[in-house]
């Protein structure tokens, strides 16, 4: 067992490290230590200790940008052909960043194969954030091979557990929520802030099954990594109804920690190949100059081999060409076919990119007058007055009013109590605050109490 895999996880005032092998008998968690950490001297300091003396040819280290760090989109294409999917990332994604793509560097992290083409996820990160993340390893001179975003790092080394799952890492920088498909993050949710005390449960179940919600899934199971997650924490989980789980590793017959378990899956990242799924930020710019030794010999042929190729650059030359603009021709084809099928209203195309950029933006305005996309927007906000009104009660509602501060329902049901069940009911939901009933009164028939309803939203469910 000669060969380390070490998993690093940097997080607020923490440095967490894991190392594994592999031997006959599979993976194996060989040790796992920690340092505190300060400023960047102090951090730099730690990663040394914890380091030591790596084998820039032997060990293999891994390490995860926090999920802040990023932007990453799913993205569907009508084809699976790895060289068009990437010849086609760059456009697709970019026109989705909310900042400029120069100051990007683009990864994909994996190619889910569909009845029509493929699903691919992709993430752009500020060259800035990982120059920063970079270095105290460049100045330690440790050999950092593989840099992925934190979503897709770790709960990927949990796909051999269960085939879909929901993965909550706890740690003291970010929240993340994800959803565990085919052994791939299909999806997550990041929060920087999150409750705390008896009011976190109730809030990673909810966001949780929000989340399931939107891909049409439920009752999947939940496992809890980072140094938030605790016995307590799950007790809690599991008097709500929620079977949840701190994934077990062990290390000399005894479980590890969940605060390193974030280390351990990167440890685990790090055993995959290089041929697999996977994203690594450590390209271009960024590679490891300590390669650069392995690769002279290979250079040298490499070099001996370019020479050869100059005597016949002349005679290819043309039939380059002629390949390179029939194959572009093919794809702008193709690109029109897309447009039109896209938009089949459009009736003249001028610039493809600008006039799909437009289309983008009719769409997010549209999208933003319904909330889409936001956890407390209006479509959530009436899922949940449905799902919180009592099933034992007639009620219609014939006007509703929703705002920035809250949401007023007038209606008409059978009784007086039945309102101030309602209001009752509705005042239980973590987004809102107090209800307030107003203008009840009796119909002219005396059949039904007509109602105003105003609901403030919380702190907590402020949109």
């Amino acid at each position: 067992m000669d060969k380390r895999f070490i998993g690093i996880d940097i997080d607020r005032g923490w440095v967490r490290l894991a190392i594994a092998g592999y031997d006959t008998d599979g993976p194996q968690l060989l040790a796992t230590d920690k340092r505190p950490w300060a400023d960047p001297t102090e951090l730099r300091q730690a990663l040394r200790e914890l380091t030591g003396d790596t084998r820039i040819y032997g060990d293999r280290l891994a390490a995860a940008l926090p999920a802040s760090a990023g932007f990453s989109r799913w993205l569907h294409y009508p084809f699976a052909d790895p060289k068009k999917v990437e010849e086609a990332l760059h456009l697709a994604l970019t026109a989705q960043l909310p900042v400029a793509d120069q100051g990007c560097l683009i990864v994909t992290h994996s190619r889910i194969p569909e009845e029509e083409g493929c699903r691919v996820a992709a993430s752009a990160v500020p060259k800035e954030a990982i120059e920063d993340f970079l270095e105290p390893f460049e100045a330690e001179q440790i050999p950092l091979q593989l840099l992925d975003l934190a979503p897709f790092a770790m709960p990927q080394a949990l796909a051999e557990r269960c085939e879909s799952a929901m993965v909550v890492l706890l740690r003291e920088e970010e929240t993340v929520i994800a959803l565990l498909k085919q052994g791939h993050t299909a999806d997550y949710r990041l929060f920087l802030q999150v409750p705390d005390g008896p009011e976190r449960p109730a809030w990673l179940l909810q966001q949780s099954r929000m989340l399931q919600a939107q891909h049409r899934l439920s009752g999947l199971p939940l496992y809890l990594l980072g140094p938030q997650a605790d016995q307590s924490l799950l007790e809690a989980l599991r008097q709500q109804g929620q079977q949840g789980e701190i994934p077990e590793w062990t290390l000399e017959g005894q479980p590890v920690a969940a605060e390193f378990l974030p280390a351990v899956t990167l440890a685990w990242r790090a055993l995959r190949s290089d041929r697999e799924d996977g994203g690594n930020f450590r390209r271009g710019v960024f590679a490891l100059k300590g390669g650069w030794a392995a690769l002279k010999k290979k250079l040298v042929v490499a070099g001996a081999i370019l020479s050869l190729t100059l005597l016949l650059a002349g005679a290819s030359a043309w039939l380059g060409y002629a390949h390179k603009a029939q194959r572009a021709e093919a794809l702008q084809q193709q690109l029109n076919n897309q447009f039109r099928s896209t938009l089949p209203e459009a009736q003249t195309i001028v610039d493809i990119p600008l006039q799909m950029r437009q289309a983008i933006a009719q769409l997010r305005s549209k999208g933003r007058l319904l909330g889409v996309g936001s956890n407390n927007a209006a479509l959530a906000v009436l899922q949940e007055v449905s799902a919180r009104m009592p099933k034992d009660i007639r009620v219609d509602i014939d006007h509703l009013n929703y705002g920035a501060d809250g949401l007023r329902l007038e209606g008409s049901t059978d009784s007086y109590d039945d309102i101030n069940r309602i209001a009752r009911s509705l005042e239980q939901s973590p987004l809102f605050g107090e209800a307030q009933i107003s203008d009840a009164k009796t119909s002219i028939d005396n059949q039904r109490i007509s109602f105003r309803l105003n609901l403030t939203f919380s702190r907590g469910g402020n949109p």
